[in-house]
């Protein structure tokens, strides 16, 4: 008897399902493309439940005969491609005629249909993929469909999904992404009657970059034109300045296709060469149109990933673009600062970087400090800011010694066991070296201190304890802070408001998408709220966390920022009071991400090292 046998027709739909749908986003691209594919001038989007309850995309387009509304819920059925060739003169975002079968396998699906033609629509009502219901009934032109209850057959799937903000966030980045590549096309995103998003048809890219991205970033953007024998490209790029610290706004579509490409991302990055500070990203729309024989868009079932013919030429041609763009324009940006004057009027001043005026601001990636007396990050420090705070509670703050004392983890096994009992050794500080470790000398030899990791620990301890007695010290604002996100963003923010607030953010309304800032953390020094809070954004896109793990990844991701830098060049008071308060803290060994903050080289490994021994 064999043991192989043909699957059920029933488990094959779901197994495709699998690889086509993998979360709710992926039904509202697939309808959203069909929608395209259409011809359709106005898209509305409608989600309640983050997407598993429903989904419904209706639209103008051309709409569906009866026979083909039959037709499109079969797999491996589609009007776009009819022979082999086809495959590689694809010039509709959907071929593969899987989608539809795949979406209906795994819900409880509604489609109207109507052509112009027809007096009447056409519906079907289909559950886990077999047809229950279907006539005629009134509608409007075009296409609507409904998605109930999505993955209510497969609920190992639903397992896999993140938090339902992440989810939804997906969505939003979905539909933006179309919306960008489409200006022409309204589109219109709504999630339990909530609208997200609204991007009216325009023949302007930049109008629909500011109904999707914000005015103030749009604004800023530089435009792309290129164009040669291989390709021509348009869209807008970032000017170095204006960077993020994710990649989540960078757009790039192929022939309207919204596309991943590492290889493509690589060529402007490289374009961007010694402009970007390190870990920043710059914001982009590109659009690029090519020959679709020189591309493969049949790689993988999302239709996701492309093949370049010639990707040398392609690559090329990309950083060409973006780099006569950065070439010809003026890469200095020019900021507005308010100042009082003696009539109480505003003066307008130009700075080549932006300058706070409600914080002490240094710009340490471009070595220039606010401060001319110091460039020390954190001014607290200077006065030991921890033994003040302990101060305010009447506590008696002792002076800084030049001679303090250090317990160190790095030691052997036998003295950190004696630290625990008896006194704890002296450290001579001797100085800085690279201006990035401290050297010191113990009785047995030379101890070596990283200064960042030293200092992000004093600092995520600190958050941590005040967090824990619930007595944040915050600092208020004497101009707030006007943050502008994407829709997508704000679904983000909205979740864990409480908990920002908790940490020392006070987020207020101002406006469709924008935030205005009153208080921040005392903690964060001089950093700027927009840093930390884009900062913030960046680590939860992807994560499905809990209240105390996300508390700790915003602390530790703050402490991070507002400690002082490798490269900063300290005084010896300011390098003795991250020591000092070091040693108060309660693992000193390493800073928050696993790094070590002190190591040592004994006496006796010196002399062997200069053959002493």
């Amino acid at each position: 008897m064999p043991i192989i046998t043909a699957l059920p027709e029933d488990l094959i739909n779901k197994i495709a399902a699998g690889e086509v749908i993998e979360r709710p986003a992926s039904v509202v691209k697939e309808l959203v493309e069909n929608a395209l594919d259409a011809k359709a001038g106005r898209i509305v989007i409608e989600i309640r439940g983050y997407g598993q309850e429903l989904i419904t995309v209706a639209d103008n387009g051309s709409g569906m005969s009866e026979e083909d509304a039959k037709l499109c819920f079969l797999r491996h059925t589609t009007s776009k491609i009819k022979a082999a060739e086809d495959l590689f003169s694809i010039t509709t975002l959907g071929f593969r005629g899987e989608a539809l079968a795949s979406i209906a396998a795994v819900s409880q699906l509604s489609l109207t249909t109507k052509t112009n033609e027809k007096l009447e629509g056409y519906q079907l009502l289909l559950e886990g993929g077999k047809m229950v219901q279907a006539g005629y009934r009134a509608a409007e032109p075009g296409t609507v469909v409904e998605v109930k209850n999505l993955f209510f057959n497969t609920p190992a799937r639903k397992k896999f999904l993140k938090s339902d903000a992440v989810e939804l966030h997906h969505i939003v980045e979905t539909v933006s992404q179309y919306a960008l590549a489409n200006p022409r096309v309204a589109f219109r995103l709504l999630h339990d009657e909530k609208e997200l998003l609204n991007s009216p048809a325009m023949n302007d890219q930049r109008s629909t970059i500011a109904s999707v991205y914000g005015i103030a970033l749009a604004k800023e953007l530089l435009e792309v034109n290129f164009k040669n024998e291989f390709l021509s490209m348009n869209g807008f790029i970032a000017p170095p300045y204006h960077v993020r610290n994710d990649k989540s706004q960078q757009a790039l579509f192929v022939n309207g296709r919204w596309v991943r490409n590492e290889e493509i991302r690589e060529a402007v990055y490289a374009a961007y060469h010694s402009l970007l500070f390190v870990n920043k990203h710059p914001v982009l729309v590109l659009l690029m149109e090519i020959n679709p024989r020189k591309i493969d868009v049949n790689v993988h079932p999302t239709k996701s990933l492309i093949k370049f013919e010639q990707k040398e030429i392609v690559c090329q041609a990309v950083q060409q673009a973006v780099k006569e763009t950065l070439q010809k324009n003026n890469l200095i940006p020019e900021v507005k600062v308010k100042q009082e004057t003696l009539v109480g009027q505003e003066t307008v001043v130009k700075y080549p970087f932006e300058l706070s005026t409600q914080l002490v601001f240094a710009m340490s990636e471009t070595g220039f400090s606010a401060e001319p007396l110091t460039s020390f990050r954190d001014e607290q420090l200077v006065t030991s800011s921890l033994l003040r705070e302990e101060k305010n509670n009447d506590a008696q703050v002792e002076k800084v010694e030049t001679t303090i004392t250090f317990p160190g983890e790095e030691f052997s096994k036998e003295e950190s066991a004696a630290l625990a009992t008896a006194k704890i050794p002296l450290l001579r500080l001797l100085g800085q070296i690279h201006k990035t470790f401290f050297i010191a000398e113990t009785e047995a030899g030379v101890v070596f201190i990283d200064q960042h990791a030293a200092h992000e620990r004093v600092l995520y301890e600190r958050f941590m304890r005040q967090l824990l007695n619930k007595k944040n010290a915050v600092q208020t604002l004497l101009q707030p802070d006007i943050i502008e996100f994407t829709a997508a963003e704000m679904i983000m923010l909205h979740q864990f408001k409480g908990v920002l607030e908790q940490l020392g953010f006070t987020l207020e309304p101002f406006g469709s998408n924008t935030l205005k800032i009153t208080t921040i953390p005392s903690v964060l020094g001089r950093i700027q709220p927009k840093e930390i809070i884009y900062d913030i954004m960046a680590g939860l896109k992807e994560a499905k966390v809990k209240l105390s793990e996300f508390q700790e990844t915003i602390i530790t991701r703050m402490a991070c920022r507002a400690a002082v830098m490798a490269g900063e060049e300290l005084t010896i008071p300011q390098m003795e009071a991250i020591l000092q308060q070091l040693a108060e803290t309660e693992l000193p060994y390493t800073c928050p991400h696993g790094r070590p903050t002190i190591i040592k080289t004994t006496a006796d490994e010196l002399e062997r090292k200069f053959r002493r021994k």
